[in-house]
């Protein structure tokens, strides 16, 4: 389980996409319900973004305040939106982990 330190360490993180462009900062941390593991990120990425994009956590790599996820920023930024605010549905996070092919 993810203790609340750790979760404090992702949020405000920069991200950075696989081909090193940099994303922007994490916004929220959504976690597995089964293992409470951090699993999904929120991202905005930038001045003429009004909404965020959920980022998977599957694969990324940690180096400080850097986060290194295997994505482009082309396939983040058309990824399905979804409400940050709110837990991630079911159904939204299925549509999420087809969209970036995880399963």
């Amino acid at each position: 389980m993810a203790d609340a330190f750790t979760l404090h360490e992702i949020q405000g993180s920069s991200v950075w996409a696989k081909d090193g462009e940099r994303l922007g900062l994490v916004g929220e941390v959504h976690l597995d319900r089964a293992t409470a593991e951090p699993v999904w990120i929120t991202v905005d990425l930038g001045l003429f973004e009004t909404e965020e994009h959920y980022v998977p956590l599957t694969g990324a790599r940690r180096d400080g305040q850097d986060i290194f996820v295997n994505y482009s920023r082309e396939q983040v930024s058309h990824s399905p939106g979804a409400n940050p605010e709110n837990p991630l549905s079911p159904a939204e996070e299925s549509v999420l982990m087809d969209y970036y092919r995880l399963r």
